[in-house]
C-alpha cells in the first residue's frame, strides 16, 4: 500500500514539474539567437523575456527554456468562468453571469 502511495505521489509530481515548462531543440555551443515559438520574435544568446502567452523565456547557447508566468486555473464551479489578462499575465475565476463574484478554484504552473 505504502509502494502505491508513493508511485502516485511520485507521477503527480512528476506531471506538476514538466507541465509548464518545455525546454527548446538543444544547441550545445550555439551563439545564435532563439526564436520565440509563439511571438516569432528572435532573441540573442543570454536573454530573457515574456512573449504574449505569458511565457516567460529564456535563451541560453544550450536551449529555449520558456515556463507558464500565470499558471492554470482548474478544480472551478462550471457556472464560473476564466478571465485572462495577458498584458498583465494574471487571470480570475468569476461567475460567469456576475464578474463581481470570485469563484473557488486551484491553480497549476506559476
Amino acid at each position: 500500500m505504502r509502494c502505491l502511495a508513493l508511485a502516485l505521489i511520485l507521477c503527480s509530481l512528476a506531471a506538476f514539474a514538466n507541465a509548464y515548462c518545455y525546454m527548446g531543440p538543444k544547441r550545445v555551443g550555439a551563439q545564435e539567437p532563439c526564436q520565440d515559438d509563439t511571438d516569432k520574435d528572435w532573441h540573442e544568446v543570454g536573454s530573457s523575456w515574456t512573449n504574449s502567452k505569458c511565457m516567460e523565456c529564456s535563451c541560453t547557447a544550450i536551449a529555449m527554456d520558456c515556463c507558464d508566468r500565470m499558471g492554470r486555473p482548474s478544480g472551478f464551479p462550471e457556472d464560473c468562468e476564466v478571465l485572462r489578462d495577458w498584458k498583465e499575465c494574471t487571470f480570475e475565476v468569476v461567475k460567469k453571469n456576475d464578474h463581481s463574484v470570485q469563484c473557488p478554484h486551484a491553480a497549476v504552473g506559476k
